[in-house]
């Protein structure tokens, strides 16, 4: 039996306690060395000591701590939940799964360490032990507020969003102030798209918090209200500089907006601040890439490199900043010598394809791009290098890799259920996608011009209409592959599966003199283009006024190709086709905007 503390040493146990409880670990730890030499070892002692240390980031130190405490009071239920507390914080869930049971078998009424164990078990995403450690916790403390906020998390991650909902509000009639409650709301109520809504309830938290002004500034934009989400996004900067999600939104909208020159102010200024930032220094080079800034981006990755050691990806960052300025020979040097450093990086091999066959290189562009295929064959990008390089080689298998004829699939969507004809659904559906082109310039790294293009993910949108088109276009996904004959072979033909998934989706709406550039969708399996209303231009010659374009690559590789195939637009009709096929569409002059959607799918 553990004789307790003296009552002086307890009480220096429970100070330092109190002041851990204040987020004050350096404090707790001078106020625990007042406590007697003959109490250092003890249980208790150690215990508050393990806090301390854990609260310090001193995790082996606070591990031994416990493990030293735990030798004298193995029967002691919340050191065990402790011990659990610190392998959850280090990731090792098993170990803390196994202490918090531990615990439980010492202590089962504790309604305390049952929710802990359902935490973990969120995490190793064993929502049937959540489930049925919450259980026991709700025997015990039916009315505790973090009962439902667990409830609420495993149904939020479940993708449940009704129970998600009413459990987050049954935390909030309980602890009307409580930030993760309202804020994890607020995300549910935008997830279902309630932005209005989720807005107001932020809002009146009141809090200054970078995570709420992060999330307010998000729901400010999907209601339309960008200057207010930039101002937002930038007051969470000034708090947190290394918020990395502030930083991408605002090099992303701030050109919609048509202030591409404002797009890297923030990364510039966070940099200066946050150098060790290997995460922030990342997406601030993607983004200087996406916006084609190539002073930027050549800086950064040398200065990124300088910071972290070598790295193929900063490397190549830079490589591709010498090309976006027009040094095609130095990138082109560049990249040779990434490829014979690291010769097993796809992304090297797809970004110097392309340079080498611009100055006619054919045969070490089908080598890299070859290469490319071999180490990544899900990434799209080499296999369309290739179908304009056995083009260009007169190489037979172009034909067996790009059969516009058969891979090329225009289908009419059938009229969702409630819609008597397809043009009724269509005349419906045409306003609801107008609402939510919200911006007045095209995104800096996607392939329109003279338009917008939607936020977000549109077909996971809750619109009945929206959802209603979605079911259309699966249907037809699912009749257009059932008619493919698998070759085990082919980069696309291979995949085929009895169903798809969407992969990304979204609205573009073109004005007069819009086009899309060549391009193709890198990360893609299946692409499409949906037409939903067109300029009346549209119906005249294919060749001319919007009509989609195959085979023609990127004109800034000055090949001078003509298409394969050309599709007219349709008003109803979608268009599928392998993700890594040229496409591209001709400028079109009208009054009338052209109203268009797309998606991406993956093999389910």
């Amino acid at each position: 039996m553990i004789a307790p503390l003296a009552a002086a040493d307890l009480l220096i146990a429970r100070r330092a306690q109190e002041a851990l409880a204040q987020s004050t670990p350096d404090v707790a730890q001078t106020i625990l060395l007042g406590i007697s030499p003959a109490a250092m070892s003890h249980p208790d002692t150690l215990f508050v000591a393990a806090g301390i240390l854990g609260a310090q980031g001193r995790y082996d130190q606070a591990r031994k701590a416990l493990d030293g405490a735990l030798l004298q009071a193995p029967q002691n239920p919340q050191l065990w939940n402790a011990l659990g507390n610190l392998c959850k914080q280090l990731g090792d869930l098993s170990a803390a799964v196994n202490a918090y049971r531990k615990a439980l078998t010492i202590a089962p009424e504790s309604a305390d360490i049952w929710r802990n164990l359902a935490l973990a078990a969120i995490d190793q995403a064993d929502y049937d032990l959540a489930e049925s450690a919450l259980h026991q916790s709700a025997l015990h403390a039916p009315d505790a507020p973090e009962l439902f906020q667990i409830r609420g998390t495993i149904a939020h991650e479940q993708g449940d969003a009704e129970a998600a909902e009413a459990n987050f509000r049954r935390v909030l009639t309980i602890k009307p102030t409580d930030a993760f409650a309202t804020l994890t709301l607020a995300t549910v109520l935008r997830g279902a798209d309630r932005a209005e809504e989720a807005l107001a309830i932020v809002n009146d938290l009141g809090s200054t918090s970078p995570d709420a002004l992060l999330l307010r500034g998000h729901l400010q934009g999907d209601c339309g209200r960008f200057e207010e989400a930039v101002a937002d996004y930038r007051e969470a900067l000034s708090r947190e500089p290394g918020l990395v999600d502030a930083h991408v939104t605002l090099a992303q909208l701030l050109p919609q907006l048509g202030r591409p020159e404002e797009a890297l102010d923030s990364f510039e200024q966070a940099l200066t601040l946050k150098l060790q930032d290997r995460a922030l220094w990342g997406a601030a080079i993607v983004a200087a890439r996406d916006v084609k800034q190539p002073e930027r981006l050549i800086n950064w990755a040398g200065k990124a490199q300088n910071m972290f050691g070598a790295d193929p990806l900063f490397a190549l960052a830079g490589a591709l900043g010498e090309e976006i300025a027009g040094n095609r020979g130095q990138a082109i040097s560049d990249m040779q010598a990434l490829a014979a450093e690291w010769p097993d990086i796809a992304g090297i091999r797809n970004h110097l394809a392309p340079l080498l066959l611009a100055q006619g290189d054919l045969e070490q562009a089908q080598a890299h791009a070859l290469r490319a295929t071999e180490l990544d064959p899900h990434d799209q990008s080499g296999w369309a290098w290739l179908s304009v390089i056995w083009r260009l080689m007169n190489d037979p298998r172009e034909a067996w890799l790009a059969d516009y004829e058969t891979l090329v699939m225009p289908v009419t969507l059938s009229p969702p259920a409630g819609f008597s004809d397809l043009a009724a659904f269509l005349v419906a559906l045409r306003p609801a996608l107008e609402a939510l082109h919200m911006t007045g310039f095209h995104p800096a790294d996607q392939s329109l011009r003279g338009g917008s293009q939607t936020r977000g993910n549109l077909l996971e949108r809750k619109h009945p209409l929206i959802g209603a088109l979605r079911s259309s276009l699966g249907s037809a996904i699912d009749e257009q592959l059932s008619r493919l004959k698998v070759d085990p072979s082919h980069p696309f033909l291979s995949r085929i599966s009895r169903r798809a998934r969407f992969a990304g989706s979204w609205s573009v709406r073109l004005r007069s003199a819009g086009f899309h550039i060549n391009h193709i969708h890198h990360s893609g399996w299946l692409s499409s283009a949906c037409y939903i209303a067109l300029p009346p231009e549209m119906h005249g010659d294919p060749a001319k006024a919007g009509a989609l374009a195959f085979g023609v690559p990127d004109e800034t590789l000055g090949l001078g190709l003509t298409p394969r195939r050309i599709v007219t637009p349709v008003e109803g009709q979608l268009v599928l086709f392998p993700s890594y096929f040229w496409h591209g569409t001709i400028p079109f002059e009208s009054a009338t905007p052209r109203l268009t959607v797309a998606f991406d799918a993956l093999p389910a």
